[in-house]
């Protein structure tokens, strides 16, 4: 079955919704404000990590008898491996290390070591100059004092390795120290280690909540017999919150072209991105595309080969997008996912890319239209005795049940002319949740 020709596939539609937009604008951002911010060119490192060769563990700072250089003068490390490094550990233990100075961590290492001394080095000090390795403390014992006055140690075990981090092992200063990405609570701690106090990151885009129905009630009000109450604006403040926007809420516009042309053309002057949702059929009442083509917004497509979604409208004004989703809810949320969260994406300087996992189909899945690319809401299992996830069809009923996302987990998608796919069959599914 081929898709009708009145609709755009939708992967087109998603390529036309990336296409010619504003680059980023970006702005600087407190580290500590920085946690979800989109991130949209690599930071590069301003230190060597560590910055100092620096020992690994509590224990003994000595040189290693034979051992040769442990760090590169490039920063990284040379080692104490192979035959040479197992002779060289294997030689220093047993015999007594005069112990001359004590590291601490954070203080500087002091004099250098002379032959046959050491010194209590604690984890994260600096190595003194002239050593090579540290003994951990557990493989050690005391041995009293030499005539000097200085402790005694004797290496019980000898050390396989060196219990060094060099000097830029970790990280060199000028590498890439992350890249474009939604920045992260390990991002920050990351950015914090390199002395990096504030950080570019893209501006959020303004994006307007339009919901329109007579029939709409906003949670908190008085229902009434013939009315429901708005969850599609609720949701897509919310899920573009949770994408990164700076949200704007415009409330509940009514089925009457003058209120909603004012409305419109507030949030069109006012925000990035406008989000309307119902209104963009073919009913009576259906005045969203006639309106916005009288305020200036081109259209860009109207009609999507996809399930649920297909009276989606696309227009642009300017550097202004606006997404006119259908009113059913699962449709509309099912849109944000699809469109409006990558071009969400791409306007912060970064490519959405679906989290997707493989999974075996729990039961056939049949149906009996297949002229668009239909996305099933599932469920993933995974059971005790089976490898892998397990996709789990829901008793889905249509886009207006929105309940049904209380179950879902993920989507499904089945491409055109696709009418049955047998259990045990392998498919993407696409996360709806963390």
């Amino acid at each position: 079955m081929t898709m009708p020709s009145d609709m755009l596939h939708p992967d087109e539609a998603l390529r036309l919704v990336l296409d010619d937009l504003p680059p980023p604008r970006l702005e600087e951002v407190a580290l500590a404000d920085a946690l979800g911010r989109a991130l949209p060119e690599a930071v590069l490192a301003r230190l060597d990590q560590p910055p100092f060769d620096k020992s690994a563990m509590d224990g003994f700072a000595f040189a290693a008898p034979d051992g040769g250089a442990l760090c590169d003068s490039m920063g990284g490390a040379a080692g104490l491996g192979g035959a040479a490094g197992s002779a060289a550990a294997a030689g220093a233990a047993g015999r007594l290390w005069r112990v001359v100075l004590l590291v601490a961590a954070g203080a500087e290492a002091g004099a250098p070591l002379g032959p046959g001394e050491c010194a209590k080095i604690m984890t994260g000090a600096p190595l003194p100059a002239g050593a090579n390795a540290v003994q951990r403390v557990e493989w050690t014992e005391g041995a009293g004092l030499d005539a000097d006055g200085h402790d005694l140690v004797r290496f019980t075990k000898p050390e396989t390795v060196s219990n060094v981090i060099c000097r830029g092992e970790n990280q060199r200063s000028g590498s890439v120290l992350i890249g474009p990405r939604v920045l992260g609570a390990q991002d920050i701690g990351i950015l914090a280690s390199d002395g990096q106090a504030r950080i570019r990151v893209a501006r959020r885009p303004v994006v307007g909540v339009v919901s329109t129905g007579d029939e709409l009630r906003s949670p908190g009000e008085e229902l009434g017999k013939a009315a429901i109450y708005d969850s599609n604006g609720p949701a897509l403040a919310a899920q573009a919150a949770a994408a990164g926007a700076e949200v704007r809420r415009y409330g509940i516009a009514r089925d009457e072209a003058g209120a909603l042309e004012s409305l419109l053309g507030r949030a069109l002057d006012e925000c990035d991105m406008v989000l309307v949702s119902g209104g963009v059929s073919m009913g009576d009442f259906d005045y969203v595309p006639k309106t916005l083509e009288k305020l200036g917004v081109r259209r860009v497509f109207h009609k999507i080969a996809m399930k649920p979604g297909k009276p989606t409208f696309y227009g642009r004004r300017g550097p202004t997008s606006v997404f006119g989703l259908p009113g059913n809810p699962v449709s509309t949320f099912v849109n944000f996912e699809f469109l409006v969260k990558a071009q969400l994406y791409r306007r912060m300087g970064l490519a959405y890319e679906p989290r997707l996992v493989a999974a075996t189909l729990a039961q056939d899945l049949v149906r009996r239209e297949c002229d668009r690319v239909e996305y099933f809401p599932m469920r993933l299992d995974r059971e005790a005795d089976r490898v892998g996830e397990r996709a789990l069809p829901l008793a889905y009923r249509g886009s207006s049940m929105l309940s049904i996302l209380a179950e879902a987990d993920c989507l499904v998608r089945v491409e055109i002319g696709t009418s049955v796919i047998k259990e045990g069959s392998l498919v993407l599914a696409r996360l709806l949740r963390p």
